[in-house]
């Protein structure tokens, strides 16, 4: 397994990760990585979501909008 290791981090940055691990009882180590996981799904999923075709509804979404909020007066 790999380590890094990060240079410069900013001592009001660390405090605050610092304080949202303990507030989910998890550690420092934990919380980054869970960070960086989710980082990279989310990229991964926006390029999924780029190359897929765009939905045809056969309606415009502004009109489908439109009624929806007209059935929720």
């Amino acid at each position: 397994m790999s380590t890094l290791q990060i240079k410069g981090l900013p001592p009001e940055l660390k405090e605050r990760l610092l304080r949202r691990a303990r507030a989910r009882g998890i550690t420092l180590k934990e919380l980054a990585l869970e960070a960086l996981r989710k980082e990279l799904e989310t990229e991964e999923w926006e390029e999924r979501l780029g190359r897929r075709e765009p939905a045809n509804l056969g309606v415009p979404v502004a009109k489908l909008l439109e009624e929806v909020r007209e059935e929720r007066e």
